[in-house]
């Protein structure tokens, strides 16, 4: 597998949330230098967005197959309903991850009360031993650790820092997840540092949502700074990160044991053939009605056998009535799907 040796900065590239008059949002991940850091594989950053002039975000039911989602609001909050049953409100401060499994739908639209949303949604692919499990839905508020200049929340495993006065900031989630992950919110007031502990076995990115920082991933430096996603030189055991300018830091820590695997992700499915792609996409528009019937749409053999799907099933699930109707799919590009890795196309 590829390494990055050195500190990259990837910049965030506009993107339409739920279609052309969707909220907008700055993606990082997957990008043309690579598609992930550990199984993260997709990183989607937004706001503060004020509600009440863009309104906010509208996403009605979709699919999701072989990756979780995972949803982090700085501030706001959102509705989501899905197709296993859950009807959730998530809250700032909150983690809210969904597994999709062999296959899921759910819709998330901002919540009537919210005014200003802002947050990030990750993706991050289930390994192969695991991409048709059961769907699973949870929620989890992290309590938030605190010294005299720093702040952090754990959303997802263990994390470990201390700040310039040695006063130590530790703890990890709850939440499983079928791969090691770690997903971190931290606050740094101007001019002050923290000394991250990393596992040096993991690959690591900084997403940065405030403010202006200087890393110093063991003996290299670099500077960050709003909507960046800085991915960390792999074997880095620890980060030394610093506030700079004026404005309070905040950044979003994410890692995870080496994928090892190459994907590929189209629209909202992640898989590891072409024809697993056309498969799902051809079930999704049969099960919402739009293009092939049912009959002439089987649920891929991969996903009845590993899934344990019956051929009568709905491999997407049912949905609540009297909901925004399902989002269609795209059309398939007329050439193959390639599949990515660490870093980029692997060779043919």
């Amino acid at each position: 597998m590829s390494s990055f040796q050195d500190v990259v900065l990837l910049e965030p590239r506009v993107v339409p949330l739920g279609g052309p008059r969707g909220m907008t949002v700055h993606r990082t991940l997957p990008a043309r230098r690579t598609s992930l850091v550990g199984a993260w594989c997709f990183v989607d950053h937004f706001g503060p967005d004020d509600v009440s002039a863009d309104g906010g975000m509208r996403v009605a039911r979709h699919p999701h197959t072989g990756l979780a989602t995972v949803s982090w609001l700085f501030e706001g909050a959102i509705t989501h309903r899905d197709s296993i049953g859950s009807h959730a409100l998530v809250r700032s401060g909150e983690v809210d991850l969904m597994v999709a499994g062999s296959g899921i739908t759910h819709s998330e639209f901002s919540a009537l009360d919210t005014t200003i949303l802002h947050g990030v949604q990750l993706w991050y692919a289930l390994p192969d031993r695991a991409r048709f499990r059961d769907g699973e839905f949870a929620i989890h508020t992290p309590r938030e650790l605190a010294t005299a200049t720093a702040r952090v929340r754990i959303g997802l495993g263990r994390f470990r820092a201390a700040d310039e006065v040695g006063a130590m900031l530790e703890d990890a989630s709850p939440l499983a997840t079928d791969t090691a992950l770690t997903m971190a919110q931290i606050d740094v007031d101007a001019g002050h540092w923290l000394r991250i502990e990393l596992d040096p076995a993991h690959e690591h990115a900084l997403l940065v949502d405030r403010g202006s920082v200087h890393l110093r991933p063991g003996e290299q430096e670099a500077r960050a700074q709003r909507g960046d996603l800085a991915l960390l030189p792999d074997g880095a055991d620890h980060l030394v990160l610093r506030a700079e300018g004026e404005e309070d830091l905040r950044v979003m820590l994410l890692g995870g044991e080496p994928l090892e695997e190459d994907i590929i992700m189209w629209w909202n499915f992640v898989a590891r053939t072409h024809e697993e792609i056309e498969q799902f996409r051809a079930r999704y528009q049969a099960e919402i009605g739009v293009e092939l019937a049912l009959e002439d749409a089987p649920i891929a053999e991969i996903a009845r056998e590993r899934g344990g799907l019956d051929p009568a099933d709905e491999q997407f699930g049912p949905f609540a009535a009297h909901t925004p109707a399902a989002l269609p799919a795209p059309t398939l590009p007329h050439g193959r799907l390639r599949s990515r890795g660490r870093v980029g196309h692997p060779a043919p």
